[in-house]
């Protein structure tokens, strides 16, 4: 039914299930699984005052993509251990955020299916921290199956 899968992680228990639920489809479909992690560096806006920075903008952004590189190569060493050849997408921008990003990818990829995590929250820690997940199914033009985590 799937002939190529796009799984969206980040370094979450959520995501961990999200990527287990692609590796079972993938390899029940024999599909295409391509691990995506989408680094947010406009989360570094967050970080500074009317132009006056409060952390190393440099050392933080370091941290951040070694981070997301550490994030994918675990993630790609999981699915080749689940006997997958699984392509990897590691995305970056300044300008974009996880969602905006991922959403390029799925056109990009040519994938047929986007897997992805979701935190559950509710209330204001939704408001405040959005939800990459809700923001997927309304950005993309494929099947989206989101995987709950623990409540």
């Amino acid at each position: 039914m799937y002939k190529h899968i796009l799984v969206a992680i980040d370094d979450s228990e959520t995501s961990t299930k999200a990527l287990d639920e692609a590796i079972a489809l993938a390899r029940l479909h024999d599909a295409v699984l391509e691990i995506a992690h989408a680094v947010d560096e406009s989360m570094l806006q967050a970080f500074s005052n009317h132009g006056v920075t409060l952390v190393d903008h440099g050392k933080l952004q370091d941290a951040l993509l070694d981070g997301g590189r550490q994030t994918l190569k675990d993630a790609l060493e999981k699915a080749r251990a689940a006997g997958l050849t699984p392509r990897e997408r590691f995305l970056a921008a300044e300008d974009l955020h996880a969602a905006d990003q991922i959403a390029q990818a799925v056109e990009k990829s040519g994938a047929d299916l986007l897997v992805v995590g979701s935190h559950g929250r509710r209330g204001f820690r939704r408001m405040l921290l959005g939800s990459v997940a809700e923001n997927l199914v309304r950005k993309v033009h494929v099947s989206v199956l989101i995987v709950r985590g623990e409540h």
